[in-house]
């Protein structure tokens, strides 16, 4: 046996959630970075917006006449140093903001900014300690309209405090809802999947012999149903296929028991008049006697073997050899055969003068044959047997006869291999069973058919053939 390769089985379950989970993350990731792009965005508006209301400020201020010592109480605070420098290069406010050069950090949030410049515009109390290296700052330059100087500088380190924290509580809560998330993910596909596992326990169920259990979905139009749905019809094929096995294998049983039985008569016979031919001498006459016994009990058997082979090719694929064949010609040959074996009867034809069909010449004979044999054996003396050809696509040979006919119950059932009705129980007057399963074997290896029609007297069969162009061999 030839390895096939697995079939893979992954686990769904995992498939679903570890694929749901991965999607879910990727979108906490993007909402956590684009919530902290657009907090530290509208915090760094704010701030500018104030710096820029600052600014304004201080231009109406100085455009009033306010003098520069007087303009940095009025504009720092919140987080914002001020640094004017006058016209004559006096400077007030933080004296370690420098227009010209880099802006100096601020302090840390929390700390007091800068003293404001004493009286006169001299400087204030002593600075403050200086800012921690890592503080950061927004700078923003302008010109008065009274030709000072204005420079003020915005700690940022608050808007970066706020930035982390967002970030720590969005990843926290990111986490927190993949792990519930999880949770809610494996019950929900468990509680979806749970249609498989019935799945697999009515399986188990069939294979521990409960054959009639089915899934019948309610809803077969989704996945699963449909799933269930194709799992049902799977089943009734299988459990028909069993069905036609074991009817099979009993028709087999019956047909070997028929064929045994059939046999053994002329087998018996043959080996009585064998024994008796060996141990009790006999006389000239008595001997010719029981040599023709002999002959017609060999025949008999020889003939039950031939058309035992015969119905066995044909079920199984009998060669043929098409040629165009008038089926006019063939019935009237057979219904000459038929006068002179039976005398006693009216053998009557009816033909046009052509139906031309592709067949088997020598098969479509022997359906004739056994057609005629039937109708004349069941056909008392003085009865008639009919043939009647009809050409047309498919050509037809009816055979009828006035006989006992055919009970309406029994017209299907006279094709069963070895089948003798009762009132031709007797081997002599009713055959082996073998000729009408045959015939019908051999129509249907033509792709035709041969059937018992209803008749209110008699017996009628219908032989038909399609036409179709001649060919040397088929099957």
């Amino acid at each position: 046996m030839t390895d096939r390769p697995a079939t893979p089985t992954p686990s769904l379950r995992r498939r679903v959630v570890v694929t749901v989970l991965g999607v879910f993350a990727l979108l906490l990731v993007l909402t956590t970075v684009l919530v902290d792009l657009a907090v530290g965005a509208q915090l760094r508006r704010d701030l500018d917006a104030r710096l820029a209301d600052r600014v304004a400020a201080a231009e109406r201020f100085a455009a009033s006449g306010v003098a520069a010592p007087q303009l940095v109480p009025l504009l720092q605070g919140q987080d914002i140093r001020v640094r004017v420098v006058a016209p004559d290069g006096t400077g007030y406010g933080d004296p370690g903001l420098d227009p010209a050069g880099p802006p100096v950090p601020g302090p840390p949030p929390g700390r007091p900014g800068p003293p404001a410049p004493g009286p006169g515009g001299g400087p204030g109390p002593p600075l403050a300690p200086p800012s921690p290296p890592d503080a950061t700052s927004t700078v923003v330059t302008r010109a008065l309209p009274d030709g000072s100087r204005l420079t003020l500088v915005a700690d940022t380190t608050a808007i970066t405090e706020v930035r982390s924290l967002l970030r720590a509580v969005l990843v926290a809560a990111a986490l927190a809802a993949l792990v519930v998330a999880a949770l809610a993910l494996a019950g929900g596909v468990s509680a979806a999947l749970r249609p498989l596992d019935r799945m697999t326990a009515v399986a188990r169920r069939i294979t521990a012999g409960d054959r009639g259990t089915r899934l019948a979905p309610d809803r077969p139009g989704s996945e699963l149903g449909r799933a269930a749905a194709a799992f049902d019809d799977a089943l009734d094929a299988l459990e028909d296929a069993e069905a036609r096995a074991r009817r099979a294998a009993d028709d087999l049983r019956g047909f070997l028991a028929d064929a045994a039985h059939e046999l053994r008569t002329p087998l018996a016979g043959i080996q009585a008049l064998a024994e008796a031919m060996l141990v009790a001498p006999a006389d000239a006459e008595r001997s010719e006697r029981r040599a023709r016994l002999l002959v017609r009990e060999t025949g008999r058997a020889s003939r039950l073997v031939s058309d035992l082979l015969d119905l066995a090719r044909a079920e199984g694929g009998l060669p043929l050899h098409r040629t165009a064949v008038d089926l006019a010609t063939l019935a009237a040959a057979e219904v000459e055969r038929a006068r002179e074996l039976a005398p006693q009867l009216r053998v009557e034809l009816d033909a046009p003068a052509a139906a031309v069909v592709a067949a088997d010449t020598g098969r479509v004979s022997q359906i004739l044959v056994n057609l005629l044999d039937n109708a004349c054996r069941h056909t008392p003396p003085g009865g008639a047997v009919s043939v009647c050809v009809e050409a047309g696509d498919p050509c037809a040979v009816v055979v009828a006869d006035t006989g006992p006919g055919i009970p309406d119950a029994e017209r299907e059932r006279v094709f069963g291999r070895l089948v003798r009705l009762e009132q031709a129980r007797d081997r002599d007057s009713g055959g082996a069973g073998l000729g009408l399963p045959l015939a019908r074997a051999l129509a249907r290896a033509h792709g035709g058919d041969l059937v018992a029609e209803a008749t209110t007297t008699g017996a009628r069969f219908r032989l038909s053939l399609p036409v179709a162009e001649p060919r040397e061999s088929g099957r």
